[in-house]
């Protein structure tokens, strides 16, 4: 006859070692489509002040890069099936960002160039969400900036527009005239969004917004954006004391192009940045700096798109950052 053995509770964990028991975690229901659609919401205010400023030139963009994106990944799912589904709503929210970045009077079969190289490209050929190397929407405008430089054109696309300010790119005036271009804007205008720059990438007030409320929803981690701050005005301060003459104030460039965007929406990409807190930061440093030292030693106007992809292949290096385990017995 098998003997009884009382029941004995489990002995506590002895001190200096680690308790691997599950717990009764708290599940918050967060998938990548309610991700994604918070950030399509942070994205609606700018989107809104450039249909303000813009009108149907930039509702057509921005509706024929969400068509095309959104038909390009249902064409891709059907012929090679994969866990990214489009229903996580991420081509949508890169259709967003490639649509920003794109000049206002951009023709179909370009925005239908990026959309390809962006989706089927830049996403699916690395294995959807969580897997690509680069920044999808980055890379695809890296490659039509390098094959139609003059499609890319957002002082071409905006010459016609009746602004009570400059109408020229505040950076490529820099690159012209040197440091005196900053006095040919008022730093409202550039706050507020009125300057040339893409259809929506040049809204500093209303991406900061948009930033913002990622940053509270805890869909982004400040030290991303602070360490991009932290290393773009650092690095633009040290070059404009080296040279006032060539080189313009930190504010001019916080306020100019899509440094704002690439800040708060490029950069802060979950797939492309790092995953830990002190590597969150060196990569918002390292971000800031490139841009500066891009903007002011290269032939490059703006620099935010190179900036992000030489970024992007540092985010694993950085990651190597790793904070020391806690516990355990030492031997």
């Amino acid at each position: 006859m098998t003997e009884l053995k009382m029941y004995q509770p489990p002995r506590p964990t002895e001190p200096g070692t680690l308790d691997v028991a599950v717990g009764p975690h708290c599940r918050m229901g967060t998938g990548l489509a309610l991700a994604h659609q918070r950030w399509a919401i942070a994205l609606l205010p700018a989107l809104l002040g450039s249909l303000y400023f813009h009108g149907p030139a930039a509702l057509r963009v921005v509706g024929l890069s969400i068509c095309f994106a959104v038909a390009l990944d249902l064409l891709a799912e059907r012929l090679a099936p994969s866990r990214d589904l489009t229903s996580n709503w991420s081509s949508v929210v890169l259709a967003l960002l490639l649509a920003f970045m794109l000049p206002v009077n951009a023709p179909w079969w370009l925005i239908l160039t990026g959309c390809f190289f962006m989706v089927i490209v830049g996403k699916k050929l690395f294995g959807g969400v969580g897997a690509f190397p680069a920044h999808p929407a980055v890379l695809s405008i890296a490659v039509l900036q390098l094959s139609w430089p003059g499609r890319m054109d957002n002082t071409g696309a905006l010459k016609d527009m009746d602004w009570p300010t400059t109408m020229i790119e505040p950076l490529r005036l820099l690159k012209s005239i040197g440091a005196n271009a900053e006095i040919q804007y008022q730093w409202a205008d550039l706050f507020l969004g009125r300057q040339v720059a893409g259809t929506a990438d040049g809204m500093v007030l209303l991406l900061l917004l948009g930033g913002l409320f990622l940053v509270l929803v805890r869909e982004i981690q400040w030290q991303v954006p602070a360490g991009f701050l932290a290393g773009l005005l650092t690095t633009a301060y040290l070059l404009h004391v080296s040279n006032p003459e060539v080189f313009a104030t930190p504010i001019f460039h916080l306020l100019s192009g899509g440094t704002a965007f690439m800040g708060l929406f490029l950069i802060t990409d979950h797939t492309t940045s790092p995953v830990n807190k002190v590597p969150m930061f060196c990569y918002g440093i390292l971000a800031g700096v490139l841009l500066m030292l891009i903007r002011g030693y290269s032939q490059h106007v703006d620099g935010v798109v190179y900036a992000v992809l030489l970024a992007n292949i540092c985010s694993p290096l950085l990651d190597m950052i790793k904070p020391k385990v806690k516990g355990g017995r030492n031997v």
